[in-house]
């Protein structure tokens, strides 16, 4: 069994408490554990022979390590070895949720809780699963949807939609899954969308109409290009943008017409295409300074790197040619002729077998960069327009069938061969019929399995299809939007490096927590106890929303009065936020409710001498117990606030 394939999706809605006065405990059952001023909390446990070390670190640096509190981003790392060879286990496919405890329970052992999260019980769902992916959709207005599959369930759930200024046009995500960023070309901005809570942290002005987007490897820059509004005539290029600060570094000139982009794998460069000048700029990463002009023969239309190469391959759609640029000196290399039309230029994993579709003729064209040469063309359906991939196929989508084209990689390579073809339907409609221009994919591997997901515009739907299978074996709706682009948010444990694998979260609310990780191979169930502190700023919302405007200081009083006695009740009235005597209130009345009989009585309060203290004076008429409330309707403070304090009154002893 294989977590990465089976996938739960949950979502839970939160039970809302208060916790006074608590400092964060993290108790992680038995083992080596402690603080870091470094690494946070950490944590290492041995069972049947493979060693877990577990370690919880905040997103944000300027946290204060090993501390946690509701709504922080915190980053779940777990490095998996072999206690025999001390070999990292690498291919180990944990999962992990996370649930609250429930103190005044029988505990649930933590085999039978991963049992229960395994088998995808509704009333067993975690509150924080970690095996989950998130479907986005880039929309044909000024939205992104969010939508949960929830394949496990049965359905799907739209679980937000992002506001932007403008359309967006491209998009790109950072590889820790943490920030999105998308291009919108009519705002002249670039909007960074944070993932954990999907909120906009900022839109960017970059001074021009961002298209093309792309994160160089470190991720210490983002590159987009941009255009002048409406004027092709002057000089535009690429912007520059600081991921850390979310601001401008710097607009790069390179030369007229439309852009497109490409960067090398080293963080040394990035190529920008410029259309009128027939040239391809080159672009030192480190300085962001242009060190060349390549001239080129003809229009550039669109370019890929291949790593495999160490060389830039540029379509000339006009005259039918693949252009290799050297990696290391710039130089034009080779010229491959195809058929005028060709149109962009795809490589498949391992960089060595660059794909180049033909809306003109219907082709695909396979070139070998290893000895850049055509070597095998397959005819495909009408004007196909996008190629991407998985780690096994080639998917061709077309703008005029709605048939999606798949291509075996472990098929092809051979020269002059016949290109093997399987398809499947993508949808009513061909999938980006009617759709306006799009830099973005619309067909993205699905996590943790050999699968797609489709987008199709028209049919307001994202499809879901597994390799091997005759036809789609899913779909979930856009909920109205029209999808030009879908992309996945996979919040699933990865593996980073050799045995050590990492996903991140926002822990949504305060609480104890049992984190539940889980092996198949070897089988290993481990649970974690982890305490998380309230967010003061929330508490304090949730209490104001709790008690409402006032505080209600009740004084000493018998609390068990003789019917018929004179009782005075006196309490003060404090202003929640600067617990300061509210005086001069006209309107404080108290109820008195006999629990017994559900009746009440209410009496008009009069301030004392006492600055916003207030009293009445009353007789109990009943034996029994009574609840006795303060209210103020021009402080908006209703009577059922939890402000009570309870009588119980008594028949005379005489009596």
């Amino acid at each position: 069994m294989n977590l990465k394939q089976i996938r739960i999706y949950s979502k839970t809605n939160m039970p809302k408490f208060i916790w006074c006065g608590m400092f964060v405990l993290l108790m992680i059952g038995s083992g080596n554990y402690g603080y870091s001023q470094d690494e946070g909390y950490h944590k290492s446990v041995i069972n049947e022979g493979i060693k877990i070390d577990f370690t919880l670190t905040h997103i944000d640096p300027e946290k204060q390590p090993g501390v946690f509190t509701e709504g922080d981003d915190v980053l779940f790392r777990f490095a998996i070895s072999d206690t025999i060879t001390n070999a990292p286990l690498s291919g180990a496919f944990p999962a992990a949720w996370m649930d609250k405890v429930e103190r005044h329970v029988n505990r649930t052992s933590c085999g039978d809780k991963v049992v229960s999260y395994i088998e995808g019980k509704l009333l067993s769902r975690a509150e924080l699963d970690l095996n989950v992916y998130y479907v986005l959709t880039l929309n044909h207005d000024n939205t992104i949807s969010v939508v949960d599959p929830l394949f496990g369930y049965g359905g799907s759930k739209l679980l937000h939609i992002i506001q932007l200024e403008s359309t967006g046009y491209d998009w790109v995500t950072k590889e820790n899954q943490t920030m999105i960023y998308v291009s919108m070309p009519e705002a002249s901005q670039v909007a960074a969308i944070r993932a954990s809570d999907w909120k906009v942290m900022a839109n960017i002005p970059v001074g021009g109409k961002p298209k093309k987007i792309l994160l160089q490897a470190d991720e210490h820059y983002l590159w987009t290009t941009y255009s002048l509004q409406g004027n092709f005539e002057m000089n535009s290029g690429v912007a520059v943008i600081d991921t850390e600060t979310n601001t401008l570094v710097k607009n790069i000139e390179t030369g007229k017409g439309k852009h497109t982009m490409a960067m090398s794998d080293d963080n040394k460069y990035v190529y920008i295409s410029n259309s009128d000048d027939g040239t391809i700029s080159v672009i030192d990463a480190h300085t962001l300074e242009k060190i060349k002009d390549v001239k080129l023969n003809g229009v550039p239309h669109s370019m890929a790197y291949s790593s495999l190469a160490k060389a830039l391959y540029v379509v000339n759609s006009q005259k039918g040619t693949l252009i290799a640029i050297d990696g290391t000196t710039h130089e034009v290399i080779k010229t491959m002729q195809a058929v005028k039309g060709i149109d962009k230029v795809a490589f498949a994993p391992g960089g060595r077998l660059a794909f180049v579709n033909n809306p003109t003729i219907n082709t695909v064209d396979i070139f070998d960069v290893a000895v850049n040469r055509l070597i095998q063309t397959g005819d495909v359906a009408e004007q196909p327009d996008q190629i991407t991939f998985t780690d096994e196929q080639a998917y061709i989508r077309h703008r005029g069938s709605e048939i999606i084209w798949m291509i075996p990689l472990d098929a092809i390579g051979q020269e002059g061969a016949a290109v093997p073809i399987i398809d499947f339907s993508g949808g009513a409609f061909p999938p980006s019929a009617g759709s306006p221009e799009c830099g973005a994919l619309g067909i993205v591997q699905a996590p943790g399995a050999n699968a797609v997901l489709v987008s199709n515009y028209k049919d307001k739907v994202i499809y879901y299809y597994k390799e091997g299978m005759a036809s789609t074996m899913g779909s979930f709706s856009t909920y109205g939007s029209f999808p030009k682009a879908v992309a996945v948010i996979d919040r699933s444990i990865e593996e980073r490096n050799d045995g050590e694998y990492e996903t991140v979260a926002k822990l949504r609310s305060s609480g104890t927590y049992s984190l539940a990780l889980f092996l198949n191979v070897p089988l290993v169930m481990e649970c974690f106890e982890i305490t998380v502190l309230p967010d003061p700023v929330k508490e304090k919302a949730r209490i104001e929303t709790l008690l409402g405007p006032l505080i209600v200081k009740h004084f000493p009083v018998n609390s068990s009065p003789n019917i018929g006695d004179d009782v005075t009740l006196r309490f003060q009235l404090l202003d929640i936020n600067t617990n300061e005597p509210v005086s001069g209130l006209s309107d404080v009345r108290v109820m008195q409710a006999l629990f017994s009989k559900n009746t009440s009585e209410q009496t008009a309060a009069t301030e004392t001498h006492v600055d916003g203290v207030y009293e009445i004076t009353t007789k109990f008429k009943e034996e029994g117990l009574y609840y006795v409330y303060v209210g103020c309707a021009s402080h908006k403070l209703s009577f059922n606030n939890p402000q009570f304090i309870t009588l119980y009154a008594s028949k005379p002893k005489s009596q």
